[in-house]
């Protein structure tokens, strides 16, 4: 999404009253239904008013439905009584939302930096920290989410070695982030999401990792003979226990999946599906809403 595009673009909002403790899963399910951004302001009776803001035109009647749909199946089913949708005054939503972005630390040892502030670093950080160089668009990973960062800390505790693939790549971050641990690792990216893609492109140039990353669009077909040392699974758990079979074959004796968009309600479901693989639970983490879970072969 160019800015000039934004400048000119009429937006709709998506709105709703949630408790605290449904923030997380509330700004993930409108970004799930394509919004652009996210914004929680507190609201009356202690609740909070989440916001998602959509290109106008792409704010349809099925998008609706999508969103309402999500909302009853995640357990935010009380949010429908204050769900509306208002027109948004026409301004640079792009800028507005850069002038918030600041690098910010990941774990012991990386730094996610927007590209514009890239000259905000000092050496101290440089010579400390793996930097991950990002061009974040509003829909797309920008390191932010607690899942995400979850994948990132388990890089630290468990360090990329071999060959790697990362499923769902997004904004690229984690396959980034595992080259930048470890160069001589092979690293796999895929995505069915063409958009996503061509994000995580213009990420891993940013990094100057051409050529260091392998990005394809599509799905597993096309490496499903192939073995790997770990799977980076940052995908919701219907996902991951869907794709299990797959990780199974692909993933080599001692080898990790660090999977992580578990909520916390469904990660029995997670759990029920392992024990049908000779997969065992190595490590678990909550995050808040989420659980973020490394399996090993």
């Amino acid at each position: 999404m160019s800015e000039t595009t934004t400048q000119t673009q009429d937006w709709a909002q998506v709105e709703f009253e949630a408790s605290a403790d449904q923030e997380d899963i509330a700004c993930w399910l409108l970004m799930q239904c394509g919004a652009n951004g996210c914004e929680v302001k507190p609201a009356e009776n202690k609740k909070l008013l989440i916001s998602g803001c959509y290109e106008k035109r792409g704010l349809t009647e099925k998008t609706m439905r999508m969103v309402v749909s999500h909302l009853e199946e995640y357990g935010l089913s009380n949010c429908l009584k204050t769900l509306r949708v208002s027109r948004v005054p026409n301004e640079d939503w792009l800028a507005k939302w850069k002038e918030g972005f600041e690098p910010f630390r990941v774990g012991t040892q990386f730094m996610v930096c927007p590209s514009w502030r890239a000259d905000s670093l000092s050496k101290e950080t440089l010579e400390r920290r793996s930097v991950i160089y990002i061009e974040p668009g509003m829909a797309f990973g920008t390191g932010l989410h607690t899942t995400t960062q979850f994948c990132l800390r388990a890089l630290e505790s468990f360090p990329p070695e071999g060959k790697i693939i990362d499923v769902g790549t997004g904004s690229g971050i984690l396959a980034i982030a595992c080259v930048l641990k470890n160069p001589k690792a092979t690293v796999i990216a895929v995505d069915t999401d063409p958009q996503a893609v061509e994000m995580a492109q213009i990420d891993i140039e940013l990094n100057d990792l051409e050529g260091k990353v392998d990005l394809r669009l599509g799905s597993l077909d096309s490496v499903l003979e192939e073995q790997f040392d770990m799977i980076l699974s940052n995908l919701t758990c219907e996902d991951i226990v869907a794709l299990l079979p797959d990780y199974v074959k692909m993933l080599k004796k001692g080898g990790r999946i660090i999977g992580a968009g578990v909520l916390r309600e469904k990660f029995p479901l997670l759990k029920e599906a392992v024990e049908r693989y000779p997969l065992v639970i190595e490590y678990t983490e909550e995050l808040g809403s989420w659980i973020g879970v490394v399996l090993q072969a």
